[in-house]
């Protein structure tokens, strides 16, 4: 899954997309020297991008980033750690028809689609304030929006960023939709 990430000029928005697609915009279309700010879409993590070189040094850096079509069995990038269960949890897992890690696997999987899991709805909330702190902290109204998210007042936080610069708010509403318990 390619991670979405979202460029602003100042109060504008550039582009949203994958990591390789705005590498390469930006070294191909944006001609300022004005600060370019880049934002990690899920995390909200304000994040910086190497634009050095040519264009094809840009498109090669971020390349591992597009997808390709590979021949043969895919790389499952597995990692082995230990994890520490209670006995009931052993015994639960042992009366699985997979294999401990396997349903492991799938009950982490099934956590991260659910939008509605108590763990994707604080991401959100966490994602939605890093970037209004960083692109909308001086803005009236910022630190009481950011209260009414924390507090799943999702009425009250869309009246308060109704003022909010136009490609900020969108962005801000982008972030915060899977931040609210509905």
């Amino acid at each position: 899954m390619q991670k979405q990430i979202s460029a602003f000029l100042g109060q504008k928005l550039l582009i949203t997309a994958s990591v390789a697609e705005v590498a390469t915009y930006l070294k191909t279309q944006v001609t300022t020297d004005e600060p370019i700010l880049i934002f990690q879409d899920q995390t909200g993590k304000q994040i910086d991008l190497d634009l050095t070189g040519t264009v094809q040094d840009v498109a090669d850096r971020y390349a591992e980033e597009m997808p390709t079509k590979k021949v043969g069995r895919p790389k499952l990038g597995v990692i082995s750690r230990e994890i520490t269960l209670q006995q009931k949890h052993w015994d639960w897992l042992d009366l699985q028809s997979s294999s401990a890690s396997a349903v492991l696997r799938k009950l982490i999987d099934h956590e991260m689609k659910n939008h509605a899991s108590e763990y994707n709805i604080m991401l959100a909330k966490q994602a939605t304030d890093r970037f209004m702190a960083a692109m909308l902290g001086n803005e009236s109204h910022f630190e009481e929006a950011t209260r009414a998210l924390y507090q799943d007042n999702k009425a009250k936080f869309i009246k308060l960023i109704a003022d909010f610069p136009e490609d900020l708010k969108a962005h801000v509403l982008l972030l915060s939709q899977n931040a609210f318990v509905e």
